[in-house]
């Protein structure tokens, strides 16, 4: 399995080092403090020296990405993934390792850009594409929402994963809207509530297939009466 993404692995590793280049060419421009941390607000509020900025935020992305893809790629049920989820996987790491980069250097060499847009469209994306694809993977240990209850139940999986695949959609629209109306709380809300809700809704799913939760069979006769 490995031998078969060895040449995607190999260019994503490259895509996501690449920015290193463009620190060594602008190194004399570079101050030796750069801002690596920004507030919602955009103003920056934490600093590391430019030898981490340049070289060791590359390395950690790229430690993360190693992570992330052999976890994939070595999961017992990674036939479960999605095809198209399973190259966004790739290619997840590579595009946040190029979005930190041009807001560090461009926040270092004086260029006007809005930080914090750029931040909230690629989550935007980010949320929108994965919510797009996660209802049509099947059961794995890797990707979608990874419960003793759901990867035990197909059913209970299948539908978990269809609510959690909207709710990423609206949180990503909800990230791109932040960007014109200034208000990060109500995506980074929404964020929060699309990991929990669905988290929730497999555990109901799990006790009322189990007995453990039962419908009232009289409220149930009562609202067939009222159709």
């Amino acid at each position: 399995m490995l031998k078969k993404y060895r040449m995607r692995i190999i260019l994503t590793c490259i895509v996501i080092i690449l920015p290193m280049l463009i620190g060594i060419m602008t190194w004399d421009s570079l101050p030796e403090s750069m801002a690596t941390h920004f507030e919602s607000s955009g103003e920056a509020n934490g600093w590391s020296s430019r030898y981490f900025a340049v070289f060791g935020l590359p390395c950690m992305i790229l430690a993360l990405h190693f992570l992330c893809v052999f976890s994939t790629l070595l999961d017992p049920r990674k036939k479960g993934i999605d095809s198209k989820m399973l190259l966004l996987v790739f290619w997840i790491c590579p595009a946040v390792s190029w979005v930190c980069t041009a807001g560090i250097y461009a926040n270092a060499l004086g260029i006007a850009l809005d930080t914090l847009a750029v931040v909230e469209i690629f989550c935007g994306a980010l949320f929108i594409a994965v919510g797009n694809y996660l209802p049509k993977c099947r059961q794995n240990y890797t990707v979608g929402v990874k419960l003793p209850w759901t990867l035990n139940d197909t059913e209970n999986w299948n539908k978990t994963n269809r609510l959690a695949g909207w709710l990423f959609v609206l949180a990503g629209f909800l990230w791109i809207i932040a960007v014109f109306m200034g208000r990060i709380l109500l995506p980074t809300a929404a964020t929060i509530l699309a990991a929990v809700i669905p988290a929730g809704y497999s555990l109901v799913l799990y006790l009322r297939k189990s007995g453990y939760l039962k419908k009232d069979p009289e409220t149930d006769i009562a609202a067939a009466q009222r159709y």
